[in-house]
Protein backbone atom coordinates (compact mmCIF):
# COMPACT_ATOMS: atom_id res chain seq x y z
CA UNK A 1 0.00 0.00 0.00
CA UNK A 2 1.22 3.50 -0.82
CA UNK A 3 0.14 5.08 2.48
CA UNK A 4 -0.19 4.01 6.09
CA UNK A 5 -3.49 5.19 7.55
CA UNK A 6 -3.21 7.31 10.68
CA UNK A 7 -6.54 5.99 11.85
CA UNK A 8 -5.66 2.44 10.84
CA UNK A 9 -8.37 2.49 8.17
CA UNK A 10 -7.35 1.61 4.64
CA UNK A 11 -7.71 4.24 1.96
CA UNK A 12 -10.17 2.02 0.20
CA UNK A 13 -12.32 1.89 3.32
CA UNK A 14 -11.98 5.63 3.81
CA UNK A 15 -12.99 6.24 0.21
CA UNK A 16 -16.01 3.98 0.67
CA UNK A 17 -17.02 5.92 3.76
CA UNK A 18 -16.74 9.25 1.94
CA UNK A 19 -18.67 7.91 -1.05
CA UNK A 20 -21.41 6.65 1.24
CA UNK A 21 -21.57 9.99 3.01
CA UNK A 22 -21.72 11.87 -0.27
CA UNK A 23 -24.48 9.63 -1.48
CA UNK A 24 -26.60 10.04 1.64
CA UNK A 25 -26.23 13.71 2.58
CA UNK A 26 -24.06 15.16 -0.18
CA UNK A 27 -20.81 17.11 0.09
CA UNK A 28 -21.25 20.85 0.27
CA UNK A 29 -19.28 22.93 -2.21
CA UNK A 30 -19.13 26.65 -1.47
CA UNK A 31 -18.10 28.61 -4.52
CA UNK A 32 -17.54 31.87 -2.69
CA UNK A 33 -14.50 33.98 -3.53
CA UNK A 34 -14.98 33.67 -7.30
CA UNK A 35 -15.47 37.06 -8.95
CA UNK A 36 -15.50 38.14 -12.58
CA UNK A 37 -12.05 39.71 -12.27
CA UNK A 38 -10.43 38.00 -9.30
CA UNK A 39 -10.17 34.86 -7.17
CA UNK A 40 -9.84 35.49 -3.43
CA UNK A 41 -7.78 33.05 -1.35
CA UNK A 42 -7.02 33.15 2.36
CA UNK A 43 -4.30 31.93 4.68
CA UNK A 44 -3.48 32.22 8.35
CA UNK A 45 0.14 32.33 9.42
CA UNK A 46 2.22 32.94 12.55
CA UNK A 47 3.55 36.29 11.40
CA UNK A 48 4.42 37.11 15.00
CA UNK A 49 5.54 35.02 17.95
CA UNK A 50 8.03 32.14 18.18
CA UNK A 51 7.03 30.47 14.90
CA UNK A 52 7.20 33.63 12.76
CA UNK A 53 10.43 32.21 11.33
CA UNK A 54 8.11 29.77 9.56
CA UNK A 55 5.12 32.00 8.89
CA UNK A 56 6.86 34.97 7.27
CA UNK A 57 8.90 33.08 4.64
CA UNK A 58 5.99 30.75 3.81
CA UNK A 59 3.85 33.82 3.16
CA UNK A 60 6.62 35.38 1.07
CA UNK A 61 6.88 32.23 -1.03
CA UNK A 62 3.14 32.16 -1.68
CA UNK A 63 3.11 35.85 -2.61
CA UNK A 64 6.03 35.38 -5.00
CA UNK A 65 4.24 32.56 -6.83
CA UNK A 66 0.93 34.39 -7.19
CA UNK A 67 2.68 37.61 -8.28
CA UNK A 68 4.37 35.67 -11.08
CA UNK A 69 0.95 34.48 -12.21
CA UNK A 70 -0.66 37.92 -11.85
CA UNK A 71 2.17 39.51 -13.83
CA UNK A 72 1.08 37.27 -16.72
CA UNK A 73 -2.55 38.27 -16.47
CA UNK A 74 -3.80 35.95 -13.73
CA UNK A 75 -5.62 32.67 -14.25
CA UNK A 76 -8.40 32.40 -16.82
CA UNK A 77 -8.95 36.15 -16.74
CA UNK A 78 -8.90 36.45 -12.96
CA UNK A 79 -6.21 38.06 -10.81
CA UNK A 80 -5.31 36.16 -7.66
CA UNK A 81 -5.78 37.90 -4.32
CA UNK A 82 -4.37 36.48 -1.08
CA UNK A 83 -5.65 37.67 2.30
CA UNK A 84 -3.25 36.87 5.16
CA UNK A 85 -4.16 36.79 8.85
CA UNK A 86 -1.75 36.46 11.79
CA UNK A 87 -2.31 33.67 14.35
CA UNK A 88 0.91 34.01 16.37
CA UNK A 89 0.61 30.18 16.47
CA UNK A 90 -2.25 30.43 18.96
CA UNK A 91 -5.47 28.49 18.53
CA UNK A 92 -7.76 31.27 19.77
CA UNK A 93 -6.27 33.68 17.23
CA UNK A 94 -6.49 31.00 14.55
CA UNK A 95 -10.21 30.64 15.28
CA UNK A 96 -10.70 34.39 14.88
CA UNK A 97 -8.59 34.44 11.70
CA UNK A 98 -10.48 31.50 10.23
CA UNK A 99 -13.87 33.05 10.96
CA UNK A 100 -12.83 36.31 9.31
CA UNK A 101 -11.44 34.63 6.22
CA UNK A 102 -14.34 32.22 5.78
CA UNK A 103 -17.31 34.35 6.74
CA UNK A 104 -16.35 37.98 6.20
CA UNK A 105 -13.79 37.76 3.40
CA UNK A 106 -15.56 34.72 1.91
CA UNK A 107 -12.37 33.22 0.52
CA UNK A 108 -12.51 30.48 -2.09
CA UNK A 109 -9.97 28.33 -0.23
CA UNK A 110 -7.75 28.29 2.81
CA UNK A 111 -4.29 27.66 1.37
CA UNK A 112 -0.94 27.03 3.03
CA UNK A 113 -2.29 27.72 6.53
CA UNK A 114 0.54 27.01 8.93
CA UNK A 115 0.67 24.80 11.98
CA UNK A 116 -1.13 21.68 13.17
CA UNK A 117 -2.91 23.24 16.18
CA UNK A 118 -4.25 26.23 14.18
CA UNK A 119 -5.40 23.97 11.33
CA UNK A 120 -7.21 21.67 13.73
CA UNK A 121 -9.36 24.70 14.61
CA UNK A 122 -9.96 26.16 11.15
CA UNK A 123 -10.03 23.12 8.86
CA UNK A 124 -13.27 21.60 10.23
CA UNK A 125 -15.03 24.95 9.85
CA UNK A 126 -13.85 25.31 6.26
CA UNK A 127 -14.91 21.80 5.28
CA UNK A 128 -18.30 22.21 6.95
CA UNK A 129 -18.84 25.36 4.86
CA UNK A 130 -17.70 23.56 1.70
CA UNK A 131 -14.48 25.58 1.43
CA UNK A 132 -11.28 23.87 0.30
CA UNK A 133 -8.42 23.36 2.79
CA UNK A 134 -5.40 23.19 0.51
CA UNK A 135 -1.81 22.22 1.32
CA UNK A 136 -1.64 23.35 4.96
CA UNK A 137 1.97 23.80 6.06
CA UNK A 138 2.01 20.96 8.52
CA UNK A 139 2.85 17.32 7.97
CA UNK A 140 0.16 16.02 10.33
CA UNK A 141 -1.82 13.03 9.10
CA UNK A 142 -5.10 14.78 9.81
CA UNK A 143 -4.46 17.14 6.92
CA UNK A 144 -5.35 14.39 4.43
CA UNK A 145 -6.98 11.68 6.54
CA UNK A 146 -9.74 10.69 6.52
CA UNK A 147 -10.22 11.27 2.82
CA UNK A 148 -12.34 14.33 1.99
CA UNK A 149 -13.00 15.85 -1.42
CA UNK A 150 -11.91 19.32 -0.27
CA UNK A 151 -8.67 18.70 1.64
CA UNK A 152 -5.24 18.00 0.14
CA UNK A 153 -1.75 17.73 1.69
CA UNK A 154 1.69 18.24 0.17
CA UNK A 155 4.00 17.12 2.96
CA UNK A 156 5.41 13.74 4.01
CA UNK A 157 3.68 13.02 7.34
CA UNK A 158 5.63 13.52 10.58
CA UNK A 159 4.77 10.00 11.67
CA UNK A 160 6.18 8.49 8.48
CA UNK A 161 9.33 10.63 8.75
CA UNK A 162 9.91 9.35 12.27
CA UNK A 163 9.22 5.73 11.37
CA UNK A 164 11.83 5.96 8.63
CA UNK A 165 14.34 7.68 10.93
CA UNK A 166 13.96 5.11 13.72
CA UNK A 167 14.37 2.27 11.23
CA UNK A 168 17.50 3.89 9.77
CA UNK A 169 19.25 4.42 13.10
CA UNK A 170 18.35 1.00 14.49
CA UNK A 171 19.75 -0.69 11.38
CA UNK A 172 22.79 1.55 10.85
CA UNK A 173 23.75 2.76 14.33
CA UNK A 174 22.54 -0.06 16.54
CA UNK A 175 20.04 2.06 18.49
CA UNK A 176 18.52 0.08 21.35
CA UNK A 177 16.16 2.49 23.07
CA UNK A 178 14.16 5.38 21.64
CA UNK A 179 12.84 8.42 23.48
CA UNK A 180 10.67 11.33 22.39
CA UNK A 181 10.47 14.95 23.51
CA UNK A 182 7.30 16.31 21.98
CA UNK A 183 5.07 19.36 22.03
CA UNK A 184 1.88 18.43 23.86
CA UNK A 185 -0.55 18.91 20.97
CA UNK A 186 -1.57 17.28 17.70
CA UNK A 187 1.76 18.14 16.05
CA UNK A 188 3.85 16.52 18.77
CA UNK A 189 1.58 13.50 18.99
CA UNK A 190 2.09 12.82 15.26
CA UNK A 191 5.86 12.66 15.87
CA UNK A 192 5.34 10.43 18.91
CA UNK A 193 3.08 8.07 16.94
CA UNK A 194 5.72 7.36 14.30
CA UNK A 195 8.43 6.63 16.86
CA UNK A 196 6.20 4.36 18.92
CA UNK A 197 4.94 2.37 15.93
CA UNK A 198 8.39 1.77 14.47
CA UNK A 199 9.97 0.89 17.82
CA UNK A 200 7.21 -1.65 18.40
CA UNK A 201 7.56 -3.04 14.87
CA UNK A 202 11.30 -3.59 15.42
CA UNK A 203 10.94 -5.21 18.83
CA UNK A 204 12.46 -2.34 20.82
CA UNK A 205 11.45 -1.49 24.40
CA UNK A 206 8.51 0.89 24.86
CA UNK A 207 9.41 4.44 23.84
CA UNK A 208 10.34 6.76 26.68
CA UNK A 209 8.15 9.81 26.18
CA UNK A 210 8.16 13.24 27.75
CA UNK A 211 6.35 16.36 26.60
CA UNK A 212 6.23 20.13 27.04
CA UNK A 213 3.73 22.94 26.57
CA UNK A 214 4.00 25.31 23.61
CA UNK A 215 6.34 28.16 24.43
CA UNK A 216 8.41 26.20 26.97
CA UNK A 217 11.97 27.41 27.58
CA UNK A 218 13.34 24.87 30.07
CA UNK A 219 13.92 21.27 28.97
CA UNK A 220 16.14 20.11 31.83
CA UNK A 221 13.61 17.70 33.33
CA UNK A 222 12.77 16.12 29.97
CA UNK A 223 16.42 15.63 29.02
CA UNK A 224 17.30 14.31 32.50
CA UNK A 225 14.54 11.70 32.26
CA UNK A 226 15.75 10.41 28.89
CA UNK A 227 19.33 10.24 30.12
CA UNK A 228 18.37 8.39 33.28
CA UNK A 229 16.44 5.78 31.31
CA UNK A 230 19.31 5.07 28.93
CA UNK A 231 17.76 6.43 25.74
CA UNK A 232 20.29 6.43 22.89
CA UNK A 233 18.07 8.04 20.20
CA UNK A 234 15.81 11.03 20.86
CA UNK A 235 13.07 12.00 18.40
CA UNK A 236 12.15 15.66 18.67
CA UNK A 237 8.60 16.86 18.19
CA UNK A 238 9.90 20.41 18.34
CA UNK A 239 10.19 23.40 16.02
CA UNK A 240 12.98 25.98 16.45
CA UNK A 241 13.55 27.32 19.96
CA UNK A 242 12.58 24.00 21.54
CA UNK A 243 14.94 22.08 19.25
CA UNK A 244 17.90 24.25 20.17
CA UNK A 245 16.93 24.21 23.84
CA UNK A 246 16.66 20.41 24.04
CA UNK A 247 19.95 19.68 22.27
CA UNK A 248 21.85 22.42 24.11
CA UNK A 249 20.55 21.17 27.47
CA UNK A 250 21.75 17.66 26.72
CA UNK A 251 25.23 18.91 25.82
CA UNK A 252 25.47 20.84 29.08
CA UNK A 253 25.01 17.68 31.12
CA UNK A 254 27.21 15.48 28.93
CA UNK A 255 24.36 13.50 27.41
CA UNK A 256 25.09 12.61 23.78
CA UNK A 257 22.36 10.49 22.16
CA UNK A 258 21.36 10.67 18.51
CA UNK A 259 18.94 13.59 18.17
CA UNK A 260 16.64 13.69 15.13
CA UNK A 261 14.03 16.37 14.50
CA UNK A 262 11.10 16.21 12.07
CA UNK A 263 10.67 18.54 9.11
CA UNK A 264 9.20 21.14 11.47
CA UNK A 265 12.71 21.63 12.81
CA UNK A 266 14.73 20.88 9.67
CA UNK A 267 15.23 24.57 8.91
CA UNK A 268 18.28 26.87 8.52
CA UNK A 269 17.38 28.71 11.73
CA UNK A 270 18.20 25.63 13.81
CA UNK A 271 21.78 26.04 12.61
CA UNK A 272 22.21 29.81 12.42
CA UNK A 273 20.50 30.66 15.72
CA UNK A 274 22.05 27.74 17.60
CA UNK A 275 25.61 29.08 17.23
CA UNK A 276 27.11 25.59 17.18
CA UNK A 277 24.84 24.01 19.79
CA UNK A 278 23.08 21.81 17.23
CA UNK A 279 26.21 20.43 15.57
CA UNK A 280 25.50 16.77 14.76
CA UNK A 281 21.71 17.13 14.96
CA UNK A 282 19.81 15.05 12.39
CA UNK A 283 16.64 16.17 10.65
CA UNK A 284 14.11 14.64 8.28
CA UNK A 285 12.71 16.54 5.31
CA UNK A 286 11.50 16.13 1.76
CA UNK A 287 13.39 18.97 0.03
CA UNK A 288 16.97 20.29 0.19
CA UNK A 289 17.53 23.68 1.80
CA UNK A 290 18.34 26.25 -0.92
CA UNK A 291 21.98 27.17 -0.25
CA UNK A 292 23.07 29.56 -2.99
CA UNK A 293 26.58 28.14 -3.46
CA UNK A 294 25.21 24.63 -4.03
CA UNK A 295 22.22 25.60 -6.19
CA UNK A 296 21.61 24.92 -9.86
CA UNK A 297 21.58 27.95 -12.20
CA UNK A 298 17.76 27.82 -12.24
CA UNK A 299 17.51 27.85 -8.45
CA UNK A 300 20.18 30.57 -8.18
CA UNK A 301 18.07 32.77 -10.46
CA UNK A 302 15.04 32.09 -8.27
CA UNK A 303 17.03 32.94 -5.11
CA UNK A 304 18.18 36.21 -6.66
CA UNK A 305 14.61 37.09 -7.61
CA UNK A 306 13.41 36.32 -4.08
CA UNK A 307 16.18 38.48 -2.60
CA UNK A 308 15.21 41.37 -4.86
CA UNK A 309 11.54 41.06 -3.90
CA UNK A 310 11.86 40.59 -0.13
CA UNK A 311 15.36 41.91 0.67
CA UNK A 312 16.33 38.67 2.40
CA UNK A 313 17.50 35.18 1.50
CA UNK A 314 14.89 32.48 0.90
CA UNK A 315 14.80 29.50 3.21
CA UNK A 316 13.18 26.08 3.00
CA UNK A 317 9.95 27.59 4.29
CA UNK A 318 9.94 30.00 1.32
CA UNK A 319 10.09 27.06 -1.08
CA UNK A 320 7.16 25.38 0.68
CA UNK A 321 4.97 28.46 0.19
CA UNK A 322 6.08 28.99 -3.39
CA UNK A 323 5.53 25.40 -4.51
CA UNK A 324 2.15 24.90 -2.86
CA UNK A 325 0.78 28.07 -4.46
CA UNK A 326 2.13 27.13 -7.92
CA UNK A 327 0.55 23.67 -7.80
CA UNK A 328 -2.80 24.98 -6.62
CA UNK A 329 -2.96 27.71 -9.26
CA UNK A 330 -2.19 25.09 -11.91
CA UNK A 331 -5.25 23.20 -10.72
CA UNK A 332 -7.30 26.42 -10.85
CA UNK A 333 -6.14 26.88 -14.43
CA UNK A 334 -7.13 23.32 -15.33
CA UNK A 335 -10.58 23.87 -13.81
CA UNK A 336 -11.30 26.52 -16.46
CA UNK A 337 -13.07 29.85 -16.50
CA UNK A 338 -16.31 28.38 -15.12
CA UNK A 339 -14.44 26.97 -12.11
CA UNK A 340 -16.08 25.69 -8.96
CA UNK A 341 -14.63 24.13 -5.80
CA UNK A 342 -15.61 20.69 -7.10
CA UNK A 343 -13.92 21.29 -10.46
CA UNK A 344 -10.71 22.47 -8.80
CA UNK A 345 -10.73 19.38 -6.58
CA UNK A 346 -11.25 17.21 -9.68
CA UNK A 347 -8.33 18.99 -11.37
CA UNK A 348 -6.05 18.33 -8.41
CA UNK A 349 -7.05 14.67 -8.40
CA UNK A 350 -6.01 14.43 -12.04
CA UNK A 351 -2.51 15.84 -11.48
CA UNK A 352 0.34 13.30 -11.36
CA UNK A 353 4.14 13.25 -11.57
CA UNK A 354 4.50 16.90 -10.54
CA UNK A 355 8.18 17.86 -10.27
CA UNK A 356 9.94 21.00 -9.12
CA UNK A 357 13.32 22.61 -9.63
CA UNK A 358 14.30 22.40 -5.95
CA UNK A 359 15.00 18.67 -5.77
CA UNK A 360 11.96 17.67 -3.75
CA UNK A 361 9.80 14.58 -4.28
CA UNK A 362 7.46 13.94 -7.18
CA UNK A 363 3.83 14.66 -6.27
CA UNK A 364 0.77 12.79 -7.50
CA UNK A 365 -2.88 12.92 -6.48
CA UNK A 366 -5.94 10.84 -7.26
CA UNK A 367 -9.57 10.56 -6.22
CA UNK A 368 -8.51 8.03 -3.59
CA UNK A 369 -5.31 9.73 -2.43
CA UNK A 370 -4.97 13.41 -1.50
CA UNK A 371 -1.41 13.24 -0.16
CA UNK A 372 1.08 14.39 -2.81
CA UNK A 373 4.34 12.61 -1.88
CA UNK A 374 4.72 8.89 -1.29
CA UNK A 375 4.75 8.90 2.49
CA UNK A 376 6.79 5.74 2.99
CA UNK A 377 9.69 6.70 0.75
CA UNK A 378 9.81 10.48 0.25
CA UNK A 379 11.81 11.50 3.33
CA UNK A 380 15.52 12.31 3.37
CA UNK A 381 17.84 12.38 6.36
CA UNK A 382 20.04 15.45 6.86
CA UNK A 383 22.68 16.37 9.46
CA UNK A 384 23.99 19.66 10.81
CA UNK A 385 27.64 19.94 9.79
CA UNK A 386 29.23 23.30 10.45
CA UNK A 387 26.98 26.03 9.08
CA UNK A 388 24.75 23.83 6.91
CA UNK A 389 22.41 20.89 6.83
CA UNK A 390 24.08 18.20 4.73
CA UNK A 391 22.30 15.28 3.09
CA UNK A 392 22.94 11.88 4.67
CA UNK A 393 20.67 9.48 2.79
CA UNK A 394 17.12 8.86 1.57
CA UNK A 395 15.17 6.96 4.22
CA UNK A 396 12.07 4.80 4.14
CA UNK A 397 10.34 2.12 6.19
Amino acid sequence: MKRRSFLHISLAAAATMVTALAGSVGIAFADQGIHDDKLVLGTHQPLSGPVALWGVPVTNGMRMALEEVNDKGGVNGRMIELIVEDTAYQQNKAAQAGDKLLQRDKVFALIGALGTPPNMVTMPKALKMGVMNIFPVTAANEMYEPLHKLKFSLFTPYSDQMQAAVKYFVENNGVKKVGVIYQDDDFGKNVLLGCEEQAKAMGLPPVVKTNFKRGAKDFSSQVAQLKSEGVDMVCLGTIIGETIGSVATAKKIGYDPIFVVSSAGYVPENVVLAKGATEGLYGTGQSPIPYYDDATPEVKAWIEKYRARFDTDPVLQSIAGYELMKIFLEAVDKAGRDMTAEKVADALESMTDIQNMFGGPVYSFSAEDHLGPDARSSATLYKVVGEKWEKVAPISY
